[in-house]
């Protein structure tokens, strides 16, 4: 019997300009460059602007240097496509990675280890 493998990462919107974010286990560069920023480029094509929640689910262990250096370089090329991201359930390590976007993107991005 074969498994599907688990999408690392998830990209839902929840509304016309709201985006849901969801990454598990360890995330690669194909993970970023086929999923994430495939999928955010087009939505802010059509959208403008978006409100992204980024969820680092339970599972979410990091992500690689090539997928490191893919997140930055996008996180500058579309600094002005964001109105606010959220990130929820990031580890203490990745509070540098949240305030590293947030200078990148020049918009307010909060961090918060959960939902509540």
């Amino acid at each position: 019997m074969q498994y599907a493998k688990k999408k690392m990462i998830e990209v839902e919107p929840l509304a016309e300009n709201v985006v849901r974010v969801t990454a598990h286990g360890m995330l690669t560069r194909a993970d970023y460059r086929e999923v994430l920023t495939s999928r955010l480029e087009d939505l802010t094509e059509r959208h403008g602007q978006l409100k992204v929640l980024f969820l680092l689910d339970e599972d979410f262990e990091g992500r690689d240097l090539d997928a490191a250096w893919d997140n930055t370089t996008f996180d500058f090329r579309h600094r002005g496509d964001f109105a606010t991201i959220a990130v929820v359930g990031a580890q203490k390590w990745e509070e540098w990675c949240v305030r590293l976007a947030s200078l990148l993107t020049k918009r307010r991005c909060a961090l918060s280890r959960t939902l509540n």
